[in-house]
């Protein structure tokens, strides 16, 4: 028996290393682009702009995220320079890590560690296993590693941590908030009686701290009336927005259906496991719960990007590696099962791997926002600031200019081109004086018009119907060029 224990170490060390090295190579495309997403080009503008001293939901830059990605940001432009866009995906791998990390300690707890290391192996793999946007560092794929502490925390009736990681998760995305749900019923069903109300006093204890140290780092970042203004006020309309029958199922289409069909094969172990619900213990009924509430936040914002889903893929690879472990199936079975998971994931990654992420879903012609942000970069300084009409972010960032505007795009999240009347939460009649102010306080270099061009169905909202950027450019700005339908003005006698 003695020297069957070296064998054992090794067999024991080989599997997690293995799991991480698939884990990493189905990461690697994202490594590949400066830009995954349009969105990290919000977050990354509004982070230079914090860095330079404004005021988050302020001067520093406006947008209707809780303030956790911008921490983030912020951050790790201080310690590695303005938009590094490859050490903010190094961020976005390291957070998707440790939730590997956490998914495989979930599993363990329940089923060992053959089912730990399929958990944490298929969250690697789901959360690579889509198109561009979904590698992105976004607010998804921060907001699961406290999101997924405090379900740990939860199954060991460690309440107070939980409440406080449930807070520290809704910092990053507001979907995290249905995990109330999940805590409220893991109460009644994992402590007895008598211990309810201590659990439940300890839970809301850890929230209440969460909520004031958020609050804290709020007022110290950024401007706590603006938080209430662009993050609470605006979900309403916008979620409404959003949830337009005709746009509902355009987006599913793109992203739902390819993520059930593509990852089928979680979903038929995740449901072959849920129906067994009376076999299951107290702690797994938790885990499919916690996948029930999870697709309720992945659905809640009706947007239904690829990306949005990731707050269901953690549960989702606990549930589908409790399934594989507890069913143990046959080698043919195995075998199609894997081969079900490597094919699509291998298809994903090449897809990945070649495909402007900010243009692979265009039809032709597609911009030529390389050749825009090359003007912009080649016809001013680094010091200069330039203003983007359209919802074009992703220009600052390639072009490695700021802001002269806390907006970093217009009608975002708005289903341009449409018959609906422009009236988002980012062209409410309280937008306009705040962007005179803006560009009164930072005349841009160059006035950059996409509208013109027609680029992300812009076309429709020309600057001559905007009295703050009709009169910008009717009184000191003229035409020096044009790229690819971009129109771009001057200051006079520049």
């Amino acid at each position: 028996m003695e020297s069957d224990r070296p064998t054992t170490s090794w067999r024991a060390a080989v599997w997690p290393l293995g799991v991480g090295i698939v884990v990493a190579a189905a990461h690697v495309p994202e490594f590949l682009h400066r830009l995954l997403d349009g969105d990290e080009a919000i977050y990354g503008s509004i982070a230079v702009l914090m860095n330079m001293g404004g005021d988050l939901y302020g001067a520093g830059g406006v947008d209707n995220k809780p303030p956790g990605i911008y921490w983030v940001y912020s951050l790790t432009f201080r310690l590695f320079g303005d938009y590094q866009m490859t050490a903010i995906h190094a961020a976005g791998f390291v957070a998707m890590a440790g939730t590997c990390l956490l998914v495989f300690m979930i599993a363990r707890d329940l089923a060992g560690s053959r089912a730990g290391l399929l958990a944490g192996l298929f969250y690697g793999v789901l959360t690579a296993a889509g198109n561009p946007r979904l590698l992105a560092t976004n607010t998804e794929i921060l907001m699961m590693v406290p999101l997924t502490a405090s379900v740990l925390f939860m199954l060991r009736r460690r309440w107070l941590w939980a409440g406080v990681l449930l807070v520290a998760a809704g910092a990053f995305r507001q979907s995290a908030a249905v995990n109330v749900l999940l805590l409220a019923i893991a109460i009644f069903w994992l402590e007895p009686g008598e211990g309810r109300g201590r659990a439940a006093a300890l839970l809301v204890a850890g929230g209440l701290a969460g909520l004031f140290a958020g609050a804290g780092l709020i007022a110290l970042t950024g401007s706590l009336t603006g938080f209430w203004r662009w993050t609470v006020q605006t979900l309403t309309g916008y979620a409404s927005l959003n949830w337009t029958p005709e746009f509902v199922w355009e987006r599913a289409r793109d992203s739902v259906v390819p993520f059930v069909i593509d990852m089928g094969v979680f979903w038929i172990a995740a449901i072959a496991l849920a129906i067994r619900w009376r076999d299951l213990d107290v702690r797994a009924r938790l885990t499919v719960a916690w996948l029930g509430v999870a697709i309720a936040g992945s659905l809640s914002g009706g947007h239904l990007s690829w990306h949005y889903f990731i707050q269901a893929m953690g549960p989702l690879a606990v549930v589908a590696a409790l399934a594989f472990n507890h069913f143990q199936p046959r080698r043919f079975v195995a075998a199609a099962a894997v081969a079900g998971i490597v094919i699509p994931a291998i298809a994903w990654w090449a897809f990945d791997f070649s495909a402007d992420p900010l243009t692979y879903d265009f039809s032709p012609p597609v911009p030529r926002h390389e050749a825009v942000s090359a003007y912009i970069g080649a016809h001013t300084s680094p010091s200069d600031r330039v203003f983007v009409w359209g919802d074009w972010p992703a220009v600052y960032v390639e072009s490695d200019r700021v802001m002269a505007s806390r907006f970093p795009g217009f009608l975002r999240g708005f289903a341009r081109g449409s018959s609906l009347p422009p009236d988002n939460w980012d062209t409410a009649p309280d937008v306009w004086p705040l962007l005179q102010s803006d560009l009164d306080a930072h005349p841009p270099a160059l006035v950059v018009d996409t509208a013109a061009a027609g680029w992300s169905d812009f076309s429709m909202y020309p600057m001559r119907d905007y009295p703050v950027l009709e009169n910008l450019v009717a009184s000191g700005y003229h035409i020096v060029a044009t790229v690819d339908g971009v129109v771009f003005y001057a200051p006079n006698g520049a």
